[in-house]
């Protein structure tokens, strides 16, 4: 019965205000080739109320075969999310439109700053006031214009899992007992 009460008394952390940022290793399956890559990926998010907020992610490819499509990418998203919090696990969803940097091994010296689009949809879990588990799921859209003969479609599905911080921005929502 006590551990019950508690269960029900635990702090709930997601609540406007709060900042949320995390960094990992994420591998990415190219839609239109038989290839997979691998980016250092980061997000940083603000909760704007409970369900929405703002996120902006990055991503940053690491070194490539030379036999591989892209040479260099680097991307930037900044867009919207909406979550379903149940206590402190949250479902969440979203769509960001950035920017991409591209070059490609097929013509090294063609490179390409062009416009992208990712949508996501991910799980939270807020373990602790400072921290959180996270896994995201997302496509991203890219593609190269400048290339002779070839697709340059540049499609992704990228998988990242990882511990996530965060921080209650807002003093009201800090110490929730209190209120």
């Amino acid at each position: 019965m006590l551990s019950f009460a508690s269960f029900g008394q635990k702090e709930t952390y997601i609540n406007p205000g709060l900042l949320s940022a995390s960094a990992t290793l994420s591998p990415a399956i190219m839609l239109n080739r038989k290839e997979v890559n691998y980016y250092i990926s980061g997000f940083f998010e603000g909760k704007i109320t409970k369900h929405f907020s703002i996120r902006g992610d990055g991503y940053y490819l690491l070194g490539n075969a030379p036999t591989k499509f892209l040479k260099n990418k680097i991307s930037a998203f900044i867009g919207f999310q909406y979550g379903y919090p149940f206590g402190n696990l949250e479902l969440y969803t979203g769509l960001a439109p950035g920017f991409t940097y591209m070059q490609s091994n097929v013509n090294t010296a063609n490179k390409e700053f062009n416009p992208s689009v990712q949508l996501n949809a991910g799980v939270r879990y807020y373990v602790w006031k400072y921290f959180h588990f996270t896994a995201n799921f997302l496509y991203t859209h890219a593609q190269m214009h400048n290339l002779d003969r070839v697709n340059g479609m540049a499609d992704e599905l990228v998988f990242s899992v990882g511990l996530g911080f965060n921080f209650q921005a807002l003093k009201k929502y800090r110490n929730p007992e209190s209120n």
